[in-house]
This record gives C-alpha cells, structure tokens and sequence, in this order.
C-alpha cells in the first residue's frame, strides 16, 4: 500500500502576432505574476529519467491528471457539432487542405520512433518539438477566424502547448520562457476562451512536474503550482474535472513539502497555500470527491489548540477507543500500516522507546492501522511491538484510506503522528519524530 496518497523569441513570434490579432481582453494579473514568480535563475536540466519518473510524481508530490483525460464542454460540443464539416453520423470532416494535413502529420510525428541513446533521444525529440510549434503554428493561423474549424483549432492550440511543455521541461530559461509566452499570448486573445484555459492548465502542469523533479532544492515550484492552480479554478470552474484536480494535487503537494522541510518558515509559506487550494476547493466544488476531502483536511488542519472529538473506532482485540475518554492523561496517536518502511525504521522504534519511558499509567497510546488485510496487520504486530490499542474496522470496506477516520480528517500520509494533551485538547496533528519527547515534555505540563 502507498504511504500517501500534481511566445516565443523567432518562429513562436508567429504565433503571438497571429494569436493576438484575433481577439482582445487583457490578461488577468495574477497568471503574469505567478510566471514571473517562477525560478528566474538558472533552471536545473533533468535527464529524460528524471523526466519520465516526473510524469508520475509520487512523495512529496500530489498527482493531478493528465491533460488528455479532460476534454472541456465546449470542445466535446464543437466536436459532435453539425457545423459545415460534420457528417451524418456526427464526426468531422474536414478538407483534405494543409490544416488537415498538417494535423496529420504532427500525428504521426507525435508517434515517430526516436534513438535508443539517451542523448541522441533528446536532441530528437527537441527536433521533433520545435517542428510541432512551427506546424501548430501554421494550423492555429488557417483555422482560428473559421467557426467550423474550432476543433482543429483546439487541436493545433494543444499540439503547440504540449511540445512547449516537453521543451521547457528538459530545457533552460529560454524554453520555459517560451512556454510562458504562449500561454500569455492566448490570454491576451481572449482570457475566458478555451485556449486561455488550455494555457493556464498547461502552466499548472508545468510547475507541478518541475515540483516533482526539482522541489526539494526549489520549493518556490510548490508555490507557483499553488498559484496557477487557484487561477485555474477560479477562472474556469467550468472546467470542475481539472480544477479539482489542480487544486487537489496542489493543496496535498503544498503541505506534503510543507511537513517534510525543516525549514520553518518555508513551511509556514507552504502551509498557507496548502490552506488556500483546500479552501477554494471547498467553497466552489463542495460536492465533488475532491471537496470532500478538502473539507476534511481543513478539519484536521484547524484541530490544534482545540479539543478533539468525533475520534473513535472498534480496535483489532475487540474492545472500542473514543476520544471522550482520553482526557486525564496524554495521548499519542499514530497512524500506521505495515509496508511503511518509514513507520517501520523511523516512528515504531521512536514510540517503543517513548513506552519505556512513559508508561500506560501516564501516556495513553493509540494506533490507527491502515492495513486492507487483517491478516496482514496480525503478522506484522506478531513480528513487532506494536504500542496501545490499535483501531481497526471489522467491515473491510472502512479499511486503508476509506477509514471513516481517515475520510472525516482528511489523513494526507501515512505514518502520521498526533498529539493531544491531558485536557484532551490537540496539541499537534503533524509531529515529526524528533518533536514528539519536546511536545509530550509539554503535554505532560498542562
């Protein structure tokens, strides 16, 4: 199980002088300055590895989906239209002409085989995208001032922003830059327009996948995913598969990274827009997966310096564990699951040693097991010590993530520690191991 759970300096001036020309509306400011807010200095150069691992970001980075799994409303409208260029049976038809053709061709070329040497691959593929930009380039020119021809458009629109995206991801300033200026050029055409909405989602994508690859030694990355995740949603909403999906990825990202840095103030930036994706998730898409979740997190978010409730479940020896009795002593509660290397060699020897220390007398201690198998849980604490009482839900289908537990409180990771004093009043649903003797030392105070 896992522990937890994201124009153009030459031939691309084309493109911004024929995009331009063709409608009006001023760019918001918020999507400028989250570009300009994104690392001006020198960008680190991944390899194709890296690259590739990227596209299915995991620790420290949410995923979001891909840009091909969500088409808009208006895309699928335009594309079953009976608009001049529609046959009976719905799909399009268009004039063998040099759009269409063009279109073909970028096809094929999106398919092409390239070299098994990792360099010689890369200099393809740069090859291959720089002669995409130049043919959408050509198609968005021929198909943007004819109505039958939107889906072409879009089409082109697409083409163009994915070969951005794969340049500026292995490449420097320069080609980010360019991908930048795209997505500027489509909002100054009209910034409530699909490719506006394109451009701004391939931003996200953008900063989500460099978050992946490069977070650690830029977090700004987790900030600008933020960003453009926020205006997405609030730009678009219309869009809820992807907006969602941005604001999610970016909210779990932010405060994944958040938990993970010892950079305190770092930390606190990170929460803050962590706290701003969950909130914009819950006020405009409440009734989606992902706004129940954001509402739930947001819960767990404002449990310190409160009294915890609304925490109980049946435990694995057959007895019940509710929070209306944990007042009168401390109680550390941890959430586990038994193919976590980290709970394993990190948080299990910590809390045994702690036990040593503290016995039941003063320190109550309660597991969550996130295991799906009982059977997999039993073997595991038949190996190992495993401290207090262990919450675990005798209907399979309340076990793992969907833990009523786990979905009421948003639980982001597992392992995952909290703290509550002996009022019963949380003192801490993040503690990393090295807190947890200072925040139990002020627990045991109160």
């Amino acid at each position: 199980m896992s522990s937890t759970r994201w124009l153009f300096l030459n031939t691309g001036l084309l493109i911004s002088a024929a995009v331009c020309g063709c409608g009006g509306g001023d760019i918001p400011e918020d999507p400028v300055s989250a570009a300009s807010q994104a690392p001006s200095e020198k960008i680190d150069v991944p390899t194709p590895e890296e690259v590739a691992a990227a596209a299915r970001p995991a620790g420290v980075t949410a995923s979001i989906d891909s840009p091909s799994s969500a088409k808009t409303a208006d895309q699928k409208t335009a594309e079953k239209s009976d608009a001049p260029g529609t046959s009976a049976d719905g799909k399009q038809t268009f004039p063998d002409d040099e759009a269409t053709k063009t279109l073909r061709e970028i096809q094929q070329l999106r398919i092409a085989a390239v070299p098994t040497d990792i360099e010689q691959a890369k200099a393809a593929r740069k090859e291959r995208n720089d002669r995409i930009v130049e043919m959408a380039t050509r198609v968005i020119t021929l198909t943007m001032n004819e109505e039958a021809r939107k889906p072409q458009f879009y089409q082109a629109i697409g083409q163009l922003l994915e070969a951005r995206f794969q340049n500026a991801l292995v490449g420097g300033k320069e080609e980010a830059d360019a991908l930048y200026a795209d997505i500027q050029a489509l909002n100054d055409r009209d910034p409530k327009s699909i490719p506006a909405a394109e451009g701004v989602y391939y931003a996200a994508r953008f900063a989500h996948t460099k978050a992946g690859m490069l977070g650690k030694s830029q977090p700004v990355w987790f900030e600008t995913l933020s960003r453009w995740a926020r205006e997405f949603g609030d730009r678009f909403p219309e869009q809820q598969k992807r907006a969602t999906s941005l604001l999610f990825g970016a909210a779990r990202s932010c405060e994944m990274h958040a938990h993970a840095t010892d950079d305190k103030e770092l930390s606190k930036r990170l929460m803050t827009e962590c706290r701003l994706c969950y909130t914009a998730l819950s006020e405009k898409f409440p009734k989606t997966e992902q706004g129940q979740e954001a509402i739930a997190s947001l819960r767990r978010l404002a449990l310190p310096g409160q009294p915890l409730s609304q925490f109980s479940g049946p435990t694995a020896d057959g007895g019940f564990v509710s929070s209306d009795e944990f007042a009168g002593k401390p109680t550390l509660i941890y959430f586990w699951d038994s193919e976590s290397d980290e709970f394993t060699e990190e948080v299990l020897p910590a809390i045994a040693k702690i036990r040593t220390q503290l016995p039941p007398e003063r320190l109550r201690m309660v597991g969550v097991a996130l295991d799906e198998e009982e059977a997999a849980m039993n073997s595991y604490m038949e190996q190992h010590d495993v401290p207090g009482q262990q919450i675990f839900f005798t209907n399979a289908e309340q076990r793992s993530w969907n833990s009523p537990l786990i979905r009421f409180w948003g639980i982001a990771e597992s392992p995952s520690i909290w703290i509550v004093d002996n009022k019963g009043v949380v003192l801490s649903t993040s503690a990393k191991v090295e807190e947890l003797v200072p925040l139990l030392q002020q627990a045991l105070k109160k």
